[in-house]
C-alpha cells in the first residue's frame, strides 16, 4: 500500500505556478518568475526548491536559476490549478530530511 499525502502549496509558490499556467504550457524563462520581488526570491533559490519538489521541470539548464528555461510537472499543474499536490510519503520524507 502506497501512502499518498496531500501537500499544500504556499502562496508564494503558487503564485509562481500560475504565472507558468497562464503560459498555456510554454516554457518560461526564470527572469519572468520572480513574481514578487523579495529578499526571498533574490538568488533564484525559491526555483531550485520548486525542482526539488517536483513542481517544476528545467528545460534548458543555466548556472544561474533565472536563466534558466522551467515548465510545469504535472504535479505542478494540479498545484497551480488547486494550490495543493499530492506526493508519496516517502518521496515526502525524502525532500524533507534534504531540507532539514
Amino acid at each position: 500500500m502506497v501512502l499518498v499525502m496531500q501537500i499544500p502549496v504556499s502562496h508564494a509558490d503558487w503564485q509562481v505556478l500560475r504565472a507558468i499556467a497562464r503560459g498555456k504550457g510554454k516554457p518560461v524563462v526564470g527572469t519572468k518568475l520572480r513574481v514578487v520581488p523579495s529578499h526571498a526570491t533574490k538568488d533564484g533559490s525559491f526555483l531550485t526548491k520548486l525542482v526539488d519538489t517536483g513542481l517544476l521541470e528545467v528545460l534548458k539548464a543555466d548556472t544561474d536559476p533565472f536563466e534558466a528555461t522551467y515548465r510545469l510537472t504535472a504535479m505542478g499543474v494540479e498545484g497551480a490549478e488547486y494550490g495543493l499536490c499530492e506526493m508519496d510519503f516517502e518521496a515526502f520524507k525524502k525532500l524533507r530530511a534534504k531540507n532539514t
